[in-house]
Order: structure tokens, then C-alpha cells, then sequence
């Protein structure tokens, strides 16, 4: 780690704790400090960034704080160099006389249960033999059913002839 992304720990006499975490180097960028017991300022850390704690309980805390901190690094200089703003990631409410955002809001209807639709598409839609065995060769494990690999012959097969 840098010394400009070193962040401060400190022990307390009480045995918790504190760790600091800045978006930026100058003294005015936003500071995140927890405090607690190395569990829970782990724990708040990953509340606090929106992490979820059970992919990073293989991490140090160290090495938890240092995704931390280039995440807070990254959204401290999206703010400060491209003048941007966090937004939420739910939408706020259209108006309800709003065709486009009732449109949106609905969910595309599952038409298909088959694992293998989307390749069977892919297949369907390869312009050329040689696209057909790049399609094959990045997707080989979906070839193993056969309605996939009687597809994938009969498209050879139509191109070859077409």
C-alpha cells in the first residue's frame, strides 16, 4: 500500500479498535471511521461500502480495508475530478401518467424454461461456419445436450448448403 492510502488503525485501551478510511488525500475528503472489536468494524465496514460480508470473510481485515479504501478512492475522485454524483439505485418515482416508466417497470415474461435457449438462439443467428465453430468452441460444456448439438449440425449444415 502507498503511504497516501495508508489509513489509520488504532488500538484503544478497551480493547476495540478504530480504523479510518479517506476518499481522498487532502485533510477535507470525506473520512469513514469505525470503531468496535476487529468482528464488528469488519462487519460495519462491509455494511458501510455495501459489501457482502460472507465474500469477504476469507480477507484479512487488513486486506478488507484496502478494497475499501480503493473503492473509496475511486468514488472520492469520480466526484472530485468528473464533478459526478452518487445516485441511488433505485429509481425515484415517475409520475404515474408516465407510459415510458410504467413500461420499464414491468419485467420481461420468461418464455422459456430450456437452459439451452440462449445458445440454441446464438446457433440460429451464426452468419458463417467459422462463426458457428467459435460459438462452439467458447460454449462446449452446452453441446452436451443433444437438441444443442442436433441445432448446431443442422445450422452447418444449412450454412454449408446456403
Amino acid at each position: 500500500m502507498k503511504a497516501d492510502q495508508a489509513e489509520l488503525v488504532t488500538s484503544y485501551a478497551d480493547g476495540t479498535i478504530g480504523v479510518t478510511i479517506k476518499y481522498g488525500k487532502s485533510y477535507e475528503d470525506t473520512w469513514a471511521v469505525f470503531r468496535g472489536t476487529v468482528r464488528q468494524v469488519r462487519e460495519l465496514i462491509c455494511d458501510y461500502f455495501g459489501f457482502e460480508c460472507k465474500d469477504e470473510t476469507g480477507l484479512s481485515l487488513s486486506d478488507l480495508v484496502v478494497n475499501a479504501t480503493n473503492l473509496a478512492h475511486g468514488k472520492g475522485n469520480i466526484a472530485s475530478i468528473l464533478d459526478a454524483r452518487v445516485i441511488s439505485e433505485t429509481p425515484a418515482q415517475a409520475p404515474a401518467d408516465d407510459p415510458w416508466a410504467a413500461a420499464s417497470a414491468t419485467k420481461p415474461e420468461q418464455t422459456s424454461d430450456n437452459k439451452s435457449a440462449w445458445i440454441l438462439g446464438e446457433i440460429e443467428k451464426a452468419p458463417s461456419i467459422d462463426e458457428l465453430k467459435k460459438l462452439w468452441a467458447a460454449n462446449q460444456a452446452m453441446f452436451a445436450d443433444p437438441a444443442v448439438m442436433a441445432a448446431y449440425k443442422a445450422r452447418g449444415s444449412a450454412l454449408k448448403n446456403g
